[in-house]
């Protein structure tokens, strides 16, 4: 199970007043965190030969036989920027990527897409709100097993596709299940989500793809913020 180090600096500034930090996994609950002990060791850094100090503060330490060390004096070491978005909690090292949302791809054969063509607010099982999101099954109906297919031409034009899944937080009434995607990159299957039962993070590599086909069945799941990476 993947853990989360929670550091109360920005991207890896190591406080190193204090031998304790704070963790939790990335599919427990906040209330579930639990604290460590580390050993903070005196770590020499060398780039192709040539040794780098960093700042007061940001110091490495080890624990469990693995050295943590700064992101960002690593990444600016070997020339990179860093660049942190706090609302996705997501740290890029070197270029950002750019983001087209689902909703704004003009699948094949039509002007839009009549699924992914108005998002909304949905709130899954967790308690948790995305916007820019999706209900397979759809608010209007009733509960009643949906599916969907549509082809978008991609042209080597987008390095991924990514998006959550998650059961909805209600789910209708006799419902069958939460549903299923399948993603085919000219025509191969590069992704089945087979049956969703927690939050999951969905990223397909489509380097090189020309066409890209989803396929969405079921009833109860969300499809969070779907998009295409440039």
């Amino acid at each position: 199970m993947k853990k989360l180090f929670i550091i109360t600096s920005y991207l890896g500034f190591f406080i190193l007043g204090g031998m304790t930090f704070t963790y939790f996994s990335t599919t427990e609950a906040a209330s579930d965190m639990k604290k460590i002990s580390v050993f903070q060791d005196p770590i020499n850094y060398y780039v192709d030969k040539v040794e780098k100090v960093p700042s007061e503060g940001q110091s490495g330490f080890n624990y469990q036989g693995t050295i943590y060390v700064p992101m960002r004096f690593i990444a600016e070491s070997l020339g990179e920027k860093v660049t942190w978005d706090g609302k996705t909690k997501s740290v890029y090292i070197g270029d950002v990527p750019k983001f087209t949302a689902l909703k704004d791809v003009k699948p094949i054969g039509n002007e839009e897409d009549h699924f992914f063509h108005n998002p909304s607010s949905i709130t899954i099982r967790t308690g948790e709100k995305f916007e820019r999101s999706y209900q397979l099954g759809g608010y209007h109906g009733g509960g009643a097993v949906q599916d969907h297919t549509v082809e978008y031409l991609a042209n080597g034009n987008y390095k991924g596709f990514e998006t959550y899944l998650a059961p909805i937080k209600k789910l209708a009434a006799n419902s069958s299940g939460i549903g299923f995607l399948k993603i085919y990159a000219d025509g191969k299957l590069a992704y089945d989500s087979g049956a969703i039962k927690d939050k999951v993070k969905v990223y397909v590599n489509l380097e090189g793809a020309s066409k890209v086909k989803f396929e969405l069945e079921g009833s109860g799941l969300g499809i969070l913020d779907p998009k295409f990476i440039q």
